[in-house]
């Protein structure tokens, strides 16, 4: 009876200890990982993983980065009522509580003052964006230089601008999603603070614009909102490297 009990135990235990072996199952305790194995990366406590030491996202860890966290745009004023869409740049700052969770701030400013002059008549336009970017990055997985994350982000945008003196523009947008991807450091080049990051998501986006102009007779206003649910997309070639992409150096 004691004997089968023991060959019992013995045969759970070796199951056991199959899948905690399985990369799929198994949480990677090595310093040059965190999150779940990737394929191909070096076993816990191997020669081979103490070798290669802290990956570059370790180095990261307490340090902040600064850079171009990205293209957003903002529309201010109506369609077709003088109104326009601003691209406000998002440059801010992220910094690495732990391995796993980061903190992302950024501003996004556009400032935009034309004039035209025909004969004696002097048109004037003027517009303002302003985007405030949020987000918490979090890091599933990595190697030595790669790191998989999803951030969850936020972004409130605020418009105003004219036409004129009788033509009033303003806008107002919220988006509310995530993005997942990469951020790859140049560890492999020695410059282990410079990384870039790509991904793709999806993004609930909330949109008021309005125009007013001004009359004799009493004020026009033309309002426009939309409501939008929709995912990255890559319209031109170019939309990788000013929509997708951004760089940032870590101090």
């Amino acid at each position: 009876m004691n004997n089968t009990k023991l060959g019992s135990a013995g045969i759970a235990a070796g199951v056991v200890a199959f899948l905690l072996s399985t990369p799929a199952f198994a949480q990677v305790e090595a310093e040059g990982q965190v999150g779940m194995g990737l394929p191909g990366a070096a076993p816990a406590g191997t020669q081979q993983a103490q070798a290669a030491g802290p990956s570059d996202h370790d180095q990261m860890v307490g340090r902040f980065a600064v850079g171009y966290l990205g293209r957003r745009t903002l529309q201010v004023g109506a369609d077709g009522a003088g109104g326009q869409e601003l691209a406000a740049p998002v440059i801010g700052v992220r910094y690495w509580l732990d391995r796993g969770l980061g903190i992302d701030l950024g501003l996004g400013l556009a400032l935009e003052n034309q004039s035209q002059e025909t004969g004696p008549a002097e048109d004037e336009a003027s517009a303002f964006g302003l985007i405030v970017h949020g987000g918490v990055p979090l890091a599933l997985a990595s190697s030595q230089h790669f790191v998989f994350q999803v951030v969850p982000e936020a972004n409130i945008g605020f418009g105003s601008g004219s036409v004129d003196p009788d033509v009033d523009l303003s806008g107002f947008q919220l988006d509310i999603g995530a993005r997942a991807g990469a951020e790859i450091h140049f560890g492999f080049i020695d410059i282990p603070q410079l990384s870039l990051q790509a991904s793709v998501g999806l993004l609930f986006t909330l949109q008021n614009a309005k125009t007013t102009v001004e009359a004799p007779g009493g004020d026009t206003e033309t309002t426009q909102s939309a409501t939008l649910l929709r995912t990255a997309s890559f319209d031109n070639p170019w939309n990788i490297f000013t929509s997708n992409v951004a760089a940032l150096y870590y101090f």
